[in-house]
């Protein structure tokens, strides 16, 4: 099991933030997210590493927190191939992922903004619009 320190943000209050400790457990059948936050239990598995990470940021969404790493990003988004990994893309309208765009998803980030899995697909698909027209 992984451990990672991050920051959550109380959305009602910006300035209130926390310091919580995210379990990360990979299994041959699922990867499950947990963390505690004022003694209440936050748990999701999933099949892939972002995926599950999309559902765990997003109940922590509904009860009121964002988390400040990587993956709480708009533009963050996950290759098939870095699937099982903790490594996103952070992309840019217009220009294709490169080597230096790959991020951890658990790294701090001054965020202020904390989109859901909606946001983050719905600009997913404008990034690879923007790379069919761009190509032609």
């Amino acid at each position: 099991m992984d451990s990672y320190k991050c920051t959550i943000a109380d959305l009602a209050y910006y300035e209130n933030e926390k310091q919580i400790d995210v379990n990360v457990e990979i299994n041959d059948d699922d990867i499950e997210m947990s963390c505690e936050v004022d003694g209440i239990r936050f748990s999701e598995k999933g099949e892939y590493y972002f995926e599950t990470f999309q559902l765990f940021r997003d109940s922590l969404l509904e009860f009121g927190y964002g988390i400040k790493c990587n993956g709480s990003k708009l533009n963050a988004l996950q290759s098939g191939m870095q699937g099982y990994s903790d490594k996103i893309y952070l992309v840019e309208i217009g220009r294709q992922a490169i080597n230096k765009d790959v991020s951890n998803i658990w790294d701090y980030a001054d965020i202020k903004e904390f989109p859901t899995t909606n946001e983050q697909r719905a600009f997913a698909n404008k990034w690879y619009k923007s790379l069919e027209e761009k190509n032609g």
